[in-house]
């Protein structure tokens, strides 16, 4: 395939931090080159520059775009424009969408409205939205409808609809970031399907994410950074899972299953028909030194059971016992007090001060410790927060950065610091390595399994059966607002875990999950 894109010598340095160091990358027309890397490794800094957010640092960095023009033109570098002008378009994981807009509406915010006799022509930005979703595949979309009422998946395909607006017949770069983080997966498929459509009409896709399956199954082509460097750019056939994870983190991954000893009899939470959100009466017990793992698809209930626990939304009966401490309803703080601490799964949203220091983010939910007579002592709370962030290997600049200028795995390692720090009785994560990269889960995987051992109790709420399998000694698993099924030892494994939250059915006939 002819090149479509070339970056040649890109470098940017941060104060304090070298983000690019002399990337060479080649992009060719009609192929999915996947990027992948550990946070922090350089790819979110590569694309934004791509998008014209950063500038490059030093005068050897270029980029040569070729499209239909076989010699070529300079692509310049840090320049939104240029690059809208030249046909790479960008969707980001968080999709920028407006959601109180319909599809039609954040169609036409990303080119304009069509018009007639001065005046919005409704009907025909109907008909364009409705064809340039059905382009993609999507075609059950209801564009007069508000964006923030569609499925995730949908949601994925107005933002792709949106970027490839104008593009019917010319060669051109999408650059999709993380486009699965929110998705189902069994959505995922619908956007894999997208995808090939477009990759036939001669699209090249940048496809950054920290699914290695996925990878393998749309991807051509991938390439690895780490530490700023491009390690290797490989075709995907000559590759298999391991290697690809030991380019990505430079040594191999011993995996195994959770290196947590058996449950002790103490029942550390103790909860009791508990109603709220989408649970219907919930009975769960969690002893001293146990990892309970809670699986179940989305809307069976396993997505509201932590938000209910540690009080982030109140319940409606029932009742929840931390450490022997019966906690009110909806009260956050009397988890804390109880001995619990927890993981959000929103850690934009409800997990990180972004403004605010790594140093404040670590020790928000006790500062009372680092207090002299009434004061705040600086110089203690930032010896205690460096502790936490050498113990658990977070990178940043300077610890007094902004907790939103760190990658989203260092992000998710200072929420842990922030929960460790209390020496908590009780530890309840919520989705505790989404969209982090493999070498940052397993320091998190690793953290669960000491918290185990040094006696906590351990609850891991998550949409990844292969991070059950690894962390947990019990999964219990979740449908229509209760528990279904409990797996112990050889149990648990990803296929029972999926029998179990879909309630297949075994070769006798019989659930499996029942």
């Amino acid at each position: 395939m002819p090149a479509l894109l070339k970056i040649e010598h890109l470098s940017k340095v941060f104060p304090g931090q070298v983000a690019l160091d002399d990337v060479d990358l080649t992009i060719e027309a009609g192929t999915t080159h996947a990027l992948v890397g550990q946070n922090g490794s350089g790819k979110s800094t590569l694309i934004k520059i791509l998008a014209g957010y950063h500038q490059p640092t030093g005068s050897e960095g270029r980029a040569t775009y070729y499209g239909n023009d076989p010699a070529g033109e300079p692509l310049e570098l840090g320049d939104g424009r240029a690059a809208e002008r030249d046909g790479v378009r960008f969707v980001h994981q968080d999709l920028g969408l407006v959601e109180a807009l319909t599809t039609v509406e954040n169609l036409a915010l990303g080119d304009g409205f069509t018009t007639r006799f001065g005046k919005i022509n409704w009907r025909a930005n109907v008909v364009r939205a409705r064809r340039a979703l059905a382009a993609i595949g999507f075609e059950s979309v209801d564009v007069k409808l508000p964006v923030g009422t569609l499925a995730p998946a949908q949601k994925t395909g107005v933002a792709l609809a949106r970027a490839l607006l104008g593009w019917e017949h010319d060669a051109h770069l999408l650059v999709l970031d993380e486009p699965t983080a929110s998705l189902p997966a069994r959505d995922v498929r619908h956007l894999f399907e997208a995808i090939r459509r477009l990759k036939e009409r001669g699209v090249a896709i940048l496809y950054v994410s920290h699914h290695l399956d996925e990878v393998f199954e749309i991807a051509d082509e991938v390439s690895v950074l780490r530490d700023g460097r491009r390690i290797a750019t490989e075709r995907v056939e000559s590759l298999d899972h391991d290697r690809l994870i030991e380019l990505m983190i430079g040594h191999k991954i011993v995996q195994g299953r959770s290196g947590a000893g058996p449950a002790g009899d103490e029942v550390l939470v103790d909860v009791r028909a508990l109603h709220g959100a989408n649970l219907h009466g919930v009975d769960l017990q969690v002893r001293a030194g146990e990892v309970v793992g809670v699986a179940g698809i989305t809307g069976s209930g396993r997505e509201s059971l932590l938000p209910l626990l540690t009080g982030q939304v109140p319940s409606s009966s029932g009742s929840v016992e931390i450490n022997g401490h019966f906690v009110d309803n909806y009260s956050p703080g009397d988890v804390l007090r109880a001995g619990g601490a927890f993981v959000t799964a929103d850690r934009k949203g409800l997990g990180v001060f972004a403004l605010m220091s790594v140093v404040d983010n670590t020790t928000i939910c006790d500062v009372g410790r680092n207090a002299r007579h009434g004061r705040l002592d600086k110089r203690a709370e930032r010896a205690d927060a460096g502790a936490w962030i050498d113990r658990l290997s977070v990178k940043t600049a300077t610890p007094q950065a902004p907790i939103g200028t760190l990658s989203g795995g260092n992000q998710q390692k200072v929420l842990f610091a922030r929960g460790l720090r209390l020496e908590p009785q009780v530890l309840m994560l919520d989705e505790p390595t989404q969209g982090i990269d493999v070498g940052a889960k397993e320091e998190i995987h690793l953290l669960i399994d000491r918290s185990a051992n040094e006696g906590a109790a351990v609850v891991v709420a998550s949409t990844d059966t292969d991070e059950l399998v690894r962390v947990a000694t019990r999964v219990v698993v979740m449908r229509n607002g209760h528990i279904v099924t409990e797996l112990e030892g050889d149990a648990i494994n990803s296929v029972e875990i999926e029998r179990a939250q879909l309630a297949i059915t075994d070769r006798t006939g019989e659930n499996s999950s029942t």
